[in-house]
């Protein structure tokens, strides 16, 4: 990703803003923004403050849930006969 601040000639290096500081700054920018109503957000400035972020369990993950606490190789029906 290139920020719009990409420094010309006359710039100095060290005045110039890398991508993380770029996307920190547009990050707090956007928080103060959202104060007052809805902000449209650059794709890649929501990715950097977690817009994308998948915490979701997989369908298999979500599937073993179900069955917490079950184990499916114990014999249940000879064991409650004492």
């Amino acid at each position: 990703m290139k920020s719009p601040n990409t420094p010309d000639k006359s710039t100095p290096a060290s005045a110039a803003l890398n991508d993380q500081d770029y996307l920190t700054l547009a990050s707090s920018m956007i928080n103060g923004e959202s104060q007052i109503g809805p902000v449209p957000v650059d794709p890649d400035i929501a990715e950097a403050m977690g817009a994308f972020a998948e915490d979701a369990l997989s369908a298999d993950d979500a599937l073993d849930s179900h069955f917490d606490g079950i184990d499916p190789t114990s014999d249940t029906e000879g064991s409650n006969h004492g």
